[in-house]
């Protein structure tokens, strides 16, 4: 009876293989990966400001995108000078989490809306000591809308216009949250595996 059984479940194991339903990996279903290096305009403490900087993350369902970038200010500002004309540099970056959200509006173009939620870190030297006068740390959430054109399969150039939102700046000297928060432009280059 068990060679009878063992031969039946050997011939019948060719038609079981093809009778096997093949499962496919949808596009929707892969984790992507994407990176991006900006650089970012706006204004601080009343100066024209570029920021450079990047992000990576990781791209959820074809359309969301999960990730952490940071950047930097490429030149401090300079602020108002003491009683002696010393003057006082002031230099900032931010950073944090990043969603983002992407969909194609046209061939090759897609529209993004994004946000960084984090926290970031700005200080005052006295430019003629190079000493630190004051520094502190401060919350920033800068939401974001975007527009990208696909150069090639995986490299996309865009444009994109946020708002910078800061809270929490309380020891800077001659420096107030306000000075911190802008609107913004940016011109990224992104590359991605989606």
């Amino acid at each position: 009876m068990r060679p009878a059984l063992l031969l039946c479940l050997l011939l019948a194991l060719p038609g079981l293989a093809r009778a096997q339903v093949e499962v496919q990996e949808t596009p929707s279903d892969r984790v992507g990966a994407t990176a991006s290096i900006l650089l970012k305009a706006g204004q601080v403490a009343g100066a024209d400001r570029l920021f450079l900087g990047g992000w990576g993350g990781l791209v959820f369902g074809e359309h969301y995108v999960l990730g952490g970038g940071g950047l930097a200010l490429t030149e401090n500002v300079d602020l108002p000078g003491s009683e002696l004309s010393t003057g006082f540099d002031l230099g900032a970056g931010y950073g944090g989490l990043f969603f983002r959200y992407w969909d194609e509006v046209l061939e090759r173009v897609t529209g993004e809306a994004g946000i960084i939620i984090g926290a970031g870190h700005a200080e005052v030297r006295n430019r003629l000591a190079g000493r630190e006068e004051g520094s502190d740390n401060f919350f920033v959430v800068e939401p974001e809308a975007s527009l990208f054109l696909a150069v090639l399969p995986y490299l996309h150039v865009g444009v994109s216009g946020g708002y910078r939102m800061v809270w929490g700046v309380e020891d800077l000297p001659l420096v107030s949250a306000d000075d911190l928060r802008s609107l913004t432009g940016s011109f990224s280059l992104r590359l991605t595996t989606r």
